[in-house]
């Protein structure tokens, strides 16, 4: 299953990266996001992880398998026998940034409950661009 969003930030892109890459301050401004913590310090990089919270999953350690600074981030997770992939992408726009957000899932429940799984991902990345998109705009 594949989930995408897209939306433009009116603020520069590598302000829209620190706020993106400052993972433990997504709760701040995604109503999605109910506690990050890192497990590592320094810089956010390939190998840096985190546990994560969110609104509806259990607590889920995500495990950064790409980075390419001020472009791109990917992570994966495993939860409820879901195989997750994130991915978050900033392209330059005339008015700022455009931030796409990605989500690949795969596992028995999608199998079972596809359709319901798929409706409830596609708002939550949807919100959680909308919050990077207000929280960015504010600054």
């Amino acid at each position: 299953m594949f989930i995408e969003d897209k939306i433009v930030i009116q603020a520069t892109r590598e302000l829209v990266w620190q706020v993106t890459i400052d993972v433990e301050s997504w709760p701040l401004w995604s109503p999605v996001m109910e506690k990050v913590a890192r497990k590592d310090s320094g810089d956010f990089k390939a190998g840096s992880s985190a546990l994560i919270k969110q609104k509806l999953l259990p607590e889920t350690r995500w495990v950064v398998d790409e980075l390419t600074p001020n472009k791109s981030f990917s992570w994966q997770a495993k939860a409820l026998g879901i195989e997750m992939d994130a991915t978050h992408i900033l392209i330059p726009d005339d008015s700022g940034a455009i931030s796409i957000l990605r989500m690949e899932m795969q596992g028995w429940i999608i199998q079972l409950f596809g359709p319901v799984v798929k409706k409830l991902v596609a708002r939550a990345i949807k919100e959680e661009n909308w919050g990077l998109k207000n929280y960015c705009e504010s600054l």
